[in-house]
């Protein structure tokens, strides 16, 4: 979708934000995490959950029914729900890397040079500025760098790709700024200047980063293996010495409030979908090892 053809309020909302200095940006999107994060009387989160399900189409069959009928805490515990039990299932195949969320696949694009840009889609970026790594990012070159949008009604945990050691977390300070197609329209550069979460993976298929990218109203983002204070203001780079140990399919991170997975791997792996965009889902295969 083009910047034109994005609704007009899109686009307002997407200059405004744009214009606005890091700060105010930042004060408003942790304002909407800590009143996500405020306790809700039971009978008035039912009712806001059920009309927020009906307004994005959230589908229901995802959640446990008990919790449903039960309600939530806060809206923070209802978008960071789990999935109810067997709503997901994992390819287990040696061969695949995986989906490592909900969302809509929008481009799979291969990584020429890592100082060169990836165009895709209107979205313009070095590697090496999305992992905050130019040494990191030389070991990509060749391979493909995977863009999944989560839309608000998807599920918004972020999980392992394939068995994999985690040897580094990066936590790159940056804006918040919406990740909507009128937004990306405006600001090209936006993965590589939005607040990420950088997970280094050692796998079987070489290694694979898993870049959370925040967006305009994400409270924060919470990494599954190891726990650090949100929203930096420096570039925080986080050794795991021992590595965390990681199954397919295993959490690695959450969104409190929605954005943008971004997957690099090494050359090796082949498309299994080249059609973009199209909805995935956690656990199918996004890539795999060509048959021998």
């Amino acid at each position: 979708m083009t910047g034109s053809a994005a609704p007009w309020r899109a686009r307002v909302a997407a200059a405004v934000i744009d214009a606005s200095p890091d700060y105010a940006a930042t004060l408003v999107s942790r304002a909407m995490g800590a009143a996500a994060r405020m306790r809700l009387p039971p009978r008035l989160g039912r009712i806001a959950i059920r009309a927020y399900m009906r307004y994005f189409g959230v589908n229901a069959r995802d959640i446990d029914p008990m919790a449903l009928e039960d309600g939530f805490e806060n809206f923070d515990d209802f978008f960071t729900r789990p999935l109810r039990r067997g709503a997901r299932s994992i390819d287990r195949s040696a061969r695949t890397v995986v989906a490592p969320c909900d969302g809509e696949l929008r481009d799979i694009v291969r990584i020429e040079k890592a100082a060169t840009e990836v165009t895709a889609k209107g979205q313009r970026y070095t590697i090496g500025e999305l992992l905050a790594d130019g040494a990191a990012a030389e070991r990509f070159v060749g391979g493909t760098a995977a863009t999944i949008y989560l839309h608000p009604r998807d599920y918004h945990r972020v999980h392992a790709p394939c068995d994999a050691l985690a040897w580094r977390v990066t936590l790159v300070p940056g804006r918040l700024l919406p990740v909507t197609a009128a937004a990306v329209a405006r600001n090209p550069r936006l993965f590589a200047v939005n607040e990420r979460m950088v997970h280094l993976f050692e796998t079987g298929h070489g290694w694979i980063a898993v870049v959370m990218v925040a967006a305009f109203g994400v409270g924060h983002m919470t990494c599954s293996y190891r726990r650090f204070v949100p929203h930096p203001r420096e570039l925080l780079v986080h050794e795991c010495d021992p590595p965390a140990r990681l199954r397919k399919g295993d959490e690695i991170g959450v969104f409190h409030l929605g954005s943008t997975v971004i997957v690099v791997t090494e050359p090796g792996l082949e498309l299994v979908e080249n059609a973009t965009p199209i909805p995935v889902l956690l656990g199918q295969p996004l890539l795999e090892e060509p048959s021998r």
